[in-house]
């Protein structure tokens, strides 16, 4: 039987740790800690089974204090969990490693120019990043899920000029949920397809993705792309701001559902279903001075589009296309531009 390992490496003004390890047919490991300090290097390591990393007492968030820090959290093993929280300070970096299944990541940073990254491989983990509580700017959240069956990851921001990116790879059945109250923020959500582009056609999923953002020049990006996807994906967007840009990609040989609402100027949106002999329904709708293309292709296709105008022009391009058995479409527009505005649509 593998004993399990830890190492601690600390330079801090004030650093609590109380270790309780207990032996029997499986291991059992707690780490408590209590770290309070400027430009301080926290790095824990746990390679067993049934570890935990939390607050003192056995409860709560591990916590810990001062700006310009750096922690970095690793476990190997089964039914791990990481739970930490930090202060408004700011400068603060936090990086969060596991591997093996079962594990739980909970990580909830306060201040501005910090970072939060995870990186989790296994089956069945749960992550949930939180940054700030408003007023909290310049922050970033990088999540990376490489595992199989039912990966649910949670990412809030209050704040602006934040940036979040989150990569599920080679799973089933996901869910990815981002809320985004602030400005300037950019969100990426990546199902399925790899940053770089690339698919791997071993990968299936069964993907929902979830985005609310609050704000005013946002940028957003969702990709869903499994090839061996037999269950379908989802992916619902409600934005309220402006200048605001949305891109979602679908593409897989289950159906194929998104629906996006925006409240708001200036918007650009963009979506592509195409799937295999599948069912693709996009529901849009938006509000003043847009540019929607919206591209469906293979299968069956349903689109429902709502166009109000509060005074510029909107541009629809809609394309139904290559080998579709049943194609229909419903457009709702109201153009108060003097000079008018353009509709598109093509069925082949």
């Amino acid at each position: 039987m593998k004993l399990p390992s830890f190492k601690i490496i600390s330079a801090g003004i004030w650093v609590v740790f109380c270790l309780i390890l207990s032996i029997s047919f499986a291991f059992a490991n707690n780490i408590y800690i209590l770290q309070s300090g400027d430009s301080v290097d926290l790095n824990v390591t746990q390679d067993g089974q049934n570890n935990e990393i939390e607050g003192l007492n056995g409860s709560g968030y591990a916590i810990v204090y001062g700006a310009n820090s750096t922690a970095t959290f690793s476990q190997t093993g089964d039914n791990n969990q990481i739970r930490v929280w930090s202060d408004s300070s700011s400068g603060k970096s936090s990086t969060s490693n596991q591997t093996g299944n079962s594990n739980i990541s909970l990580v909830d940073n306060h201040g501005q120019d910090n970072t939060i990254t995870m990186n989790v491989t296994g089956n069945s983990n749960y992550a949930f990043n939180e940054i700030g509580n408003g007023g909290d700017t310049d922050n970033t959240i990088t999540t990376t899920i490489n595992g199989d069956s039912n990966n649910v990851i949670a990412e809030v921001q209050n704040g602006d000029s934040n940036t979040i990116d989150v990569q599920v790879q080679s799973q089933d059945n996901n869910i990815v949920r981002v809320y985004v109250n602030g400005d300037n923020n950019n969100a990426k959500v990546w199902q399925g397809k790899h940053e770089s582009g690339s698919v791997d056609s071993n990968e299936t999923g069964d993907n929902d993705a979830y985005w609310y953002i609050t704000g005013n020049s946002n940028t957003t990006a969702s990709y869903q792309t499994d090839d061996n996807n037999n269950g379908g994906q989802y992916t619902f967007n409600d934005i309220d701001g402006s200048s605001n840009t949305v891109k979602i990609t679908q593409r897989g040989a289950g159906d194929h559902w998104s629906k996006t609402d925006v409240n708001g100027d200036n918007n650009d949106i963009t979506v592509l279903q195409r799937g295999n002999s599948n069912t693709q329904t996009s529901t849009i709708t938006v509000d003043s001075g847009h540019e929607v293309d919206l591209l469906q292709r293979y299968g069956d296709h349903t689109s429902t589009i709502n166009l109000t105008n509060s005074g510029g022009a909107y541009n629809l391009d809609v394309d139904q296309i290559d080998q579709s058995t049943d194609r229909s479409y419903s457009i709702t527009g109201y153009c108060t531009n003097p000079s008018g505005c353009t509709v598109s649509v093509t069925q082949n």
